[in-house]
């Protein structure tokens, strides 16, 4: 019996999550099974239970969990991280004192004397520097900050300015303090670029400094190398300048060499250096200043522009090499961030960075003792500085006021005095003072107000005295001080006394006798026997003569000798002569009339 060779089916393999109690059909049924049909897919659900089964969906599922708590953590660090800074609440203190001033008067030469210091010159007067400050409730989203340039050569801050940024209204202001304003300080050269060295480095006591011209104390700082500026500049290709006016200098003690032509031109970072550091302008320290602001603006469009976008990374890595701030590194992001628009709100337009510089004069000079010249100085306009600071960059709600600020002034007999109504160096309004002629230095080097001792001469005998305002002679001690007992006379040796003349003189040729210091007058041997003139005298004859005699025998000497006198009947008794002489035999015949035998 022959079997049945028809088309043999293949057999069909098994599907795990097929319905097996479908069959094959009736094989009664009228109408044949079209075995070609298309097969029905299975749903979703039925194939990720296939995938699940098989066990890489369990896999999957892990790492995929993995990752969205991963992101999770990311994204809430990134928030705690990249966030708006914290206000200070304390302000910030002078924790690194002072370094030790040399005495700046000690100078070679003809120097002034070495000048006490304030404290035994001046007493103190009460007043400790504390003024009333600017406080309360903050304004929303406005912050401050203290931008410090030092100066690669002496450590000075030659550039400083105070920014506020608003970064809900998205505006930025900044104001330049020239490195020549003058400050209340006790040392010599009082200006405000001097601070930062001369306090071993310390950014909390420039910024104590700066609270006292601005009213408000900044929030943070950030200090700049300048070494960064040149590689900022670089960095982004250079900047389009238009430059003043030709510049050319050369100092090589600070290797110093600027050579630049006036025009439009592409600066890279050297001679971008040497367009800031340039001072020669006719209109002073002020038009230096405003050519580092145009400057520093055209830098900061050029570092926004959407060009150098991808040098983000650059932009940090040169700021964690050549910035020093307290700012946290995250809340430097969100600053930048907020620059760039990527916080919610519109990009920083250049429109709205608005520069300027403190208000004051820029023309103030004042004399230094050190230097022996004068110093330039800018003082600042009061009422001119609170007016600006109100406006656009003060972050509290509360207006700040001139009584806020020490504000220094120069008066044009050359003291300074501050707003405050106490200077600290009160030694220069002193100096001040022996210059006008007002005060003197004594022996000690002390200095004394009023007019000094007039130095006295000596006479012939060396006696001291000095000339008062009528002329008239006044006998002083060896410093000038006068005299109460007139002047002291040298001790008498008989030389030089002042002798009795007769009242008629002779000429020594007449019968009256010669006269000169051992005989004042003629006479015969009955003249006074109490005269002093020495004995033994003699006339013009080789005759004895009385040395008592004062007249000439025969003249009258005044109205009573007009008549002759009476005559005693006695002759009067001789005085006796003092012991110690022999007496006077005045009727002895001299040697030479005796007869020779």
């Amino acid at each position: 019996m022959a079997r049945y060779r028809g088309k043999r089916e293949e057999p069909r393999s098994e599907r795990g999550w097929e319905d097996k109690s479908a069959g094959i059909g009736d094989p009664f049924q009228e109408e044949p099974i079209n075995l070609k049909a298309p097969k029905s897919k299975p749903d979703l659900k039925a194939r990720w239970g296939a995938y699940w089964e098989s066990g890489k969906g369990k896999i999957l599922v892990t790492v995929l969990s993995c990752l969205a708590v991963f992101v999770l953590v990311v994204v809430a660090a990134a928030r705690m991280w990249i966030k708006p800074p914290s206000i200070p609440v304390e302000p910030i203190q002078d924790d690194v004192p002072q370094q030790t001033v040399p005495n700046q008067t000690d100078l070679s030469g003809d120097a002034e004397p070495t000048e006490p210091t304030d404290d035994e010159l001046y007493p103190d007067d009460g007043y400790n520097g504390d003024m009333p400050t600017v406080s309360g409730n903050r304004k929303e989203g406005v912050y401050t900050f203290l931008l410090v340039g030092t100066d690669m050569w002496d450590g000075n801050t030659d550039t400083i300015m105070v920014a506020s940024y608003d970064t809900k209204g998205q505006g930025v202001s900044i104001m330049s303090i020239p490195r020549d304003t003058m400050i209340n300080e006790g040392w010599d050269i009082k200006k405000i670029n001097s601070v930062y060295s001369r306090t071993g480095g310390s950014i909390s006591s420039l910024a104590n400094r700066v609270q006292k011209l601005v009213g408000f104390k900044p929030d943070f700082y950030v200090k700049v190398d300048l070494s960064m500026f040149v590689k900022l500049v670089d960095l982004v290709g250079g900047v389009e300048f238009d430059v003043p006016q030709d510049m050319k200098y050369d100092d090589p003690y600070q290797d110093l060499h600027i050579d630049l032509k006036k025009g439009v031109q592409v600066l890279d970072g050297e001679h971008a250096m040497q367009l800031v550091r340039f001072r020669r302008y006719s209109e002073g320290d002020i038009k230096r200043v405003e050519v580092q602001q145009a400057f520093m603006k055209a830098l900061i469009k050029e570092c926004l522009s959407l060009q150098h976008w991808g040098k983000i990374k650059a932009y940090i890595d040169l700021a964690m090499e050549n910035v020093q701030t307290d700012l946290e590194a995250g809340s430097v992001v969100w600053f930048a961030a907020n620059v760039l628009g990527l916080n919610g709100v519109p990009a920083l337009d250049m429109e709205n960075v608005y520069t300027c510089t403190i208000p004051g004069n820029y023309w103030g000079e004042a004399w230094s003792r050190s230097t022996r010249q004068n110093q330039s100085y800018v003082t600042i306009y009061p009422k001119q500085v609170v007016e600006l600071v109100n406006e656009r960059f003060n972050p509290y709600e509360q207006q700040v006021t001139t009584g806020m600020l020490d504000a220094m002034s120069i008066q044009s007999n050359g003291n300074i005095v501050s707003s405050t109504g106490s200077v600290k160096d009160s030694q220069h309004n002193a100096i001040m003072a022996v210059r006008r002629g007002e005060a003197y230095y004594d022996g000690s080097g002390n200095i004394v107000y009023g007019q000094p001792p007039v130095k006295p001469k000596q006479d012939e005998n060396g006696n001291y005295y000095i000339e008062d305002e009528n002329g008239a002679i006044v006998y002083t001690d060896e410093s000038g001080e006068p005299l109460a007992d007139g002047p002291v006379l040298p001790p008498s040796d008989g030389v030089g006394q002042p002798v009795t003349l007769p009242q008629t003189p002779t000429d020594g040729n007449t019968s009256g006798g010669q006269t000169g210091p051992d005989n004042q007058g003629g006479g015969n041997s009955q003249g006074n026997p109490g005269s002093q003139d020495s004995p033994g005298s003699q006339d013009g004859l080789g005759n004895q003569v009385d040395p008592g005699s004062q007249t000439e025998p025969g003249l009258p000497s005044g109205p009573e000798d007009l008549e002759p006198p009476d005559t005693p009947d006695t002759p009067p008794e001789e005085p006796g002569l003092p012991e110690d002489e022999p007496p006077v035999e005045s009727t002895e015949m001299p040697d030479w009339l005796r007869p020779q035998e």
